[in-house]
């Protein structure tokens, strides 16, 4: 008798924790450096930001512009996190997917990347870095992109 009350009082906690959902919240897909420098401003690291909307799903899948579009959304929100916005990036790495043989990014794809920095910057950033990668984090994935901002 001890055994089945014992039982079922497991069986009743192990269902009660299956029942519970955590909804996370809806974040950035890169990584945010916030980093507090001995001297007046703020300077920030964005590492490793991706084409994922707020859901996870992959945007403008082979599509460089498109990815690029959803990149500076996503710096954007990450950038609005710690109060600040795009006017306060000095610097953008772009890391663009070539195939193997190709060692620096064509110039279509380069120009691709200028018009959509243009059409979310209102001044370039003081440095600007394009090269070309063979790998991303997943196959569809063909830029990612690094921020460092400062106010």
């Amino acid at each position: 008798m001890k055994y089945i009350r014992n039982f079922l009082i497991c069986l009743a906690l192990a269902s009660c924790s299956q029942a519970q959902t955590t909804i996370a919240p809806k974040v950035p897909s890169g990584y945010l450096y916030p980093v507090e420098p001995g001297i007046p401003g703020k300077k920030v690291y964005i590492c490793g930001e991706r084409p994922f909307n707020a859901n996870g799903d992959l945007v403008g899948a082979g599509d460089l512009t498109a990815q690029t579009r959803q990149i500076f959304e996503n710096i954007k929100t990450a950038l609005a996190t710690v109060n600040m916005d795009l006017t306060d990036i000095n610097q953008i790495k772009y890391s663009v997917k070539t195939g193997p043989d190709i060692v620096a990014v064509p110039v279509a794809q380069a120009q691709a990347l200028q018009a959509v920095e243009a059409a979310y910057l209102s001044t370039p950033p003081k440095i600007t870095e394009t090269k070309a990668v063979t790998q991303t984090v997943r196959d569809d994935v063909l830029i990612e992109i690094e921020v460092i901002a400062i106010k």
